[in-house]
């Protein structure tokens, strides 16, 4: 068996082990036991040292990730647990995190390129990326529910559309249509997921009667111990559905996003059954909440 390695672009989360090269140390190294596998990430000496504002917007090859003895076989199956440690990073860091080609045997030079797109981005992560112990509880906490829900819940869409919203330069209320689908989009994976009967477009009660959209999003919250108040988010996607746009000035309509935004990180960390302290959205990531 051999050594695979997977390269990839826009992580920008700092280590948690010590590493020595030539004449200095750098705290470079984080180690995640991923279902049977230990992913050994190395980060790039501009990114653990660098300074992160001049890395932004740019598409950066940052990381390299071994996985050590891996039967030929074996390698789309590890593949995949690499796609899944991307899509975790990305969500701590709010920063798209790519796997944009492997080698196997490690050091061989055969694999494959991927043909990929995103940049890099920091601005009000999930987590403390520069800490890399944080780094490594947050995937190793939650990655047997990422696995178990991938699917059903749609993960990687769910994380994509909390990319999409935080891209740069991107308008408010484009950042409040995205985030208002992803609310769209978690009642219904949810309510398919329950199952909750679905006819002609609309879930159904047992008793006929049709689901309204506040109440999908009440069961789905409470579900995970959330009792949020959700008028105003209601509102504002009705408001934005039927007319395009919304008639709020610009500071409502940001105190909006980062108010669902809060609501929504807050509730995937439940989903994948986090338990620990997180950066706030609405705080300028500058105070930490506990799920």
């Amino acid at each position: 068996m051999a050594d695979l390695c997977a390269y990839l672009a826009n992580c920008l989360v700092a280590g948690h082990t010590m590493t020595r090269n030539a004449n200095s140390l750098s705290r470079d190294t984080i180690e995640f036991n991923c279902g049977r596998l230990l992913l050994v990430l190395k980060q790039d000496a501009e990114v653990v040292s660098g300074d992160l504002e001049k890395l932004k917007g740019r598409f950066c090859e940052t990381s390299k990730v071994v996985v050590r003895d891996v039967a030929a076989e074996d390698v789309p199956t590890v593949l995949k647990v690499v796609d899944r440690l991307c899509w975790l990073l990305s969500f701590a860091g709010l920063s798209r995190v790519l796997c944009y080609r492997y080698e196997y045997p490690d050091g061989s030079g055969l694999g494959t390129h991927h043909t990929v797109f995103g940049v890099a981005d920091y601005f009000r992560p999930t987590f403390d990326i520069r800490d890399g112990q944080v780094v490594k509880s947050f995937v190793e906490q939650t990655y047997p529910n990422f696995v178990r829900l991938e699917q059903s819940r749609k993960l990687n869409v769910v994380i994509d559309y909390f990319l999409q919203a935080e891209r740069q330069n991107q308008p408010t209320e484009c950042r409040l249509i995205f985030t208002l689908v992803l609310l769209e989009n978690l009642k219904y994976t949810y309510a398919h997921a329950k199952p909750i009967s679905f006819v002609d477009g609309h879930f159904i009660k047992p008793n006929g009667e049709r689901y309204s959209f506040k109440e999908l999003l009440k069961m789905m919250f409470r579900e995970v111990d959330m009792r949020p108040d959700l008028s105003s988010a209601v509102s504002l996607r009705n408001e934005i559905i039927h007319s395009g746009l919304s008639q709020e000035p610009h500071h409502q309509q940001w105190a909006m996003y980062e108010k669902i935004h809060d609501l929504l990180r807050e509730y995937i960390l439940r989903l994948l059954d986090f338990h620990g302290t997180y950066l706030v959205y609405s705080s300028d990531s500058n105070a930490q909440a506990a799920v």
